[in-house]
């Protein structure tokens, strides 16, 4: 009876462990993944702080930007990618309201992190799934209204930013 009860035990701590494991887990204001843990802080009515730990490495960064009134916000969405020949982490945030008034639709923006050494790029206004990388010698004018409404512009300076976001613009 008492191994029976061990076995049990086994299988229910797996099944609990299982889902956890090589997965990001939105916890609120916090993502883990098994790489990374990024925390949004307030910093009063109208700032915000994005704290970043790299789990392997123990370095931690925190960078602060303008948000959007007392609403806190919390990450949507993250996405490790490769943009311009460098990994990247981008973590779009959600502000719940942009006012208290729930009629006022979500307030999204993307931030782009270097995942070597979790240095800010650039941010975006809109979420991380609107996002394709511009490559101006491949697309044609045709194909111009297919592409999503955020696009990545490869920088060639090797000392500054890899690449900035640029909203797509009508002709």
């Amino acid at each position: 009876m008492r191994r029976a009860l061990q076995l049990i035990a086994v299988v229910l701590l797996t099944g609990l462990a299982a889902p956890c494991v090589g997965q990001t887990i939105f916890d609120g204001p916090s993502v883990d993944s098994s790489e990374v843990r990024i925390e949004l802080r307030p910093r009063g009515e109208d700032r915000f702080a994005i704290h970043l730990t790299d789990k392997t490495t123990g370095r931690q960064v925190e960078y602060e930007f303008d948000g959007e009134g007392a609403n806190d916000p919390e990450p949507f969405l993250m996405v490790e990618g490769r943009y311009c020949n460098t990994s990247v982490i981008l973590l779009t945030i959600e502000f719940p309201w942009r006012h208290s008034l729930q009629q006022y639709t979500r307030v999204l923006d993307t931030y782009a992190f270097r995942t070597s050494d979790l240095a800010y790029i650039d941010m975006t206004a809109g979420p991380v799934t609107d996002i394709t990388l511009l490559d101006s010698s491949e697309i044609e004018a045709e194909d111009m209204s297919m592409q999503p409404p955020i696009l990545v512009e490869c920088i060639g300076d090797r000392g500054g930013s890899p690449f900035r976001f640029e909203m797509k613009t009508r002709d």
